[in-house]
């Protein structure tokens, strides 16, 4: 991309990319990188995408002696530090990364940092944001270059301040050595580019846009803009009956019995007015299992392959059992594949039945970094081609956050393959207002990304569902 190598040249601290799921991020990047003058090049994204990285260097860059690539995940970032009084690595794992966090050095100077998915550096607080700061902010040397890209980089002007840096070169100022929750606010406050108590700020997010998007020191593109097709989403109610409204507590109860899970009352108090409707959102889940397999199963018998993202580890099985019951009742194909946490290894395997079509249903609680969308080319490196069956993506959960339910959506619509979301809402249950609230998330998250045909049919869809909650 010629705007990277322009804001090289222009001595910016780095370049914030972003652009939808799926539409290559990664091949512009190293498009970009490879007419840099810079040597020594660390790439960190989720584990699952280590492999594909690698991948993708071989096929966009050509040899070249000077260029060394790392590409490593975010857990194993503490490696890439030393310390003269003691050896990290000596250390247990928790304990080694704070004290890298704290005071650690980096242990080669990078000449570039490329973040993948730099969503996940949206909490300046946590350990990872920090080591990525030390790994940006050497105490000796110079700063390397820096690329964070994500489909989703950030749902409020908070999140933003991994890209304090591109702001400040782009405002023409210097930001302060750290910036972290309330210190980042008040220096944003002091750019004019956040509400100040009394004081009205213009439309701050435009503003922070502005900065970055037509600053020189990052681009966006929505889907409209790059041709290719917007997300759809419908919504399905679910209306539970009698029976089951007055079985909601006890049934919920008994599974967190049955699995020797910490029951409800000992997680939180009723007060907590959140904690509450969230734990009815969960139960709620739970409920809608049968409803969501018979969904799933309508959408199968079409000619369909089904993703289903799910928040609640615990949900994934259940589903995945419920799911492959229906299908078999009704004398359908009752593979299904439910991905979590596994080796990467036997992740890909279950990735590559789904894709194959071995399996037709995909259960998983993975939100980024794995790819699920028809006519994928050389599937898990076996030279086949994904089916062409069209993608859905059931929502049996409410996932909480905009960028988590934006990368959900984005696991089967990809590369310019259509995958509409259905998410299927358990009628008088807190889930519908949560639903809403978390869909205005999302559209804060696409407006933020300079996606706004997208936000708008967001912020359309969350004014259908906002009403009154009934109690469960």
């Amino acid at each position: 991309m010629q705007a990277i190598q322009d804001a090289h040249a222009a001595q910016a601290p780095g370049f914030l990319l972003v652009s939808p799921t799926g539409s290559g991020k990664t091949a512009m990047t190293l498009t970009a990188l490879r007419r840099l003058p810079v040597e020594l090049i660390l790439v960190i994204t989720p584990l699952s995408m280590v492999p594909v990285w690698q991948l993708a260097i071989d096929h966009f860059v050509e040899a070249d002696s000077r260029r060394r690539w790392v590409v490593t995940n975010p857990e194993k970032l503490v490696r890439l530090f030393e310390h003269s009084d003691l050896r990290l690595h000596d250390l247990p794992a928790d304990e080694a990364a704070r004290f890298a966090a704290d005071c650690g050095v980096s242990r080669l100077p990078w000449d570039a940092v490329v973040l993948d998915e730099s969503q996940m550096a949206a909490d300046p607080e946590s350990i990872r944001s920090r080591l990525l700061y030390r790994l940006t902010h050497p105490e000796a040397g110079a700063e390397p270059f820096f690329i964070p890209a994500s489909a989703t980089p950030f749902s409020t002007l908070g999140e933003t301040a991994y890209t304090a840096d591109l702001i400040a070169h782009a405002a023409g100022t210097v930001p302060p050595p750290t910036l972290v929750g309330a210190e980042y606010l008040d220096w944003l406050r002091g750019l004019h580019l956040a509400p100040d108590k009394g004081v009205a700020v213009a439309d701050p997010t435009e503003k922070v846009k502005a900065l970055l998007y037509r600053g020189g020191v990052g681009a966006s593109a929505s889907l409209e803009e790059l041709g290719l097709p917007l997300q759809h989403r419908e919504i399905h109610p679910i209306h539970l009956t009698a029976e089951e409204r007055r079985h909601y507590e006890a049934t919920w109860e008994e599974f967190r019995r049955r699995h020797g899970l910490a029951l409800a009352e000992d997680l939180m108090s009723e007060t907590d007015h959140a904690a509450s409707a969230l734990r009815r959102v969960q139960k709620a889940s739970l409920l809608k299992a049968p409803y969501v397999a018979r969904h799933v199963a309508a959408l199968v018998k079409r000619g369909c392959q089904v993703i289903i993202p799910a928040w609640y580890l615990d949900n994934v099985d259940v589903l995945a059992e419920t799911v492959a019951d229906e299908l078999h009742s009704r004398g359908l194909p009752d593979k299904v594949v439910a991905i979590t946490g596994e080796a990467p290894g036997l992740r890909e395997l279950k990735r590559a039945a789904f894709q194959t079509g071995r399996a037709l249903v995909c259960v998983t609680n993975v939100v980024q970094g794995m790819n699920l969308q028809a006519l994928e080319a050389n599937v898990a490196g076996t030279g086949q081609t994904a089916t062409s069956a069209p993608r859905v993506t059931v929502f049996a959960d409410v996932l909480t956050g905009g960028k988590k339910m934006l990368q959900a959506e984005g696991r089967g619509q990809r590369d310019g393959q259509e995958a509409p979301a259905h998410y299927l809402v358990a009628e008088d249950t807190t889930e519908k207002q949560w639903l809403a609230s978390a869909l205005r998330a999302v559209a804060g998250t696409q407006e933020l990304a300079h996606a706004p045909e997208d936000a708008a049919a967001l912020y359309a869809l969350a004014d259908e569902l906002d009403e009154e909650a009934v109690p469960a």
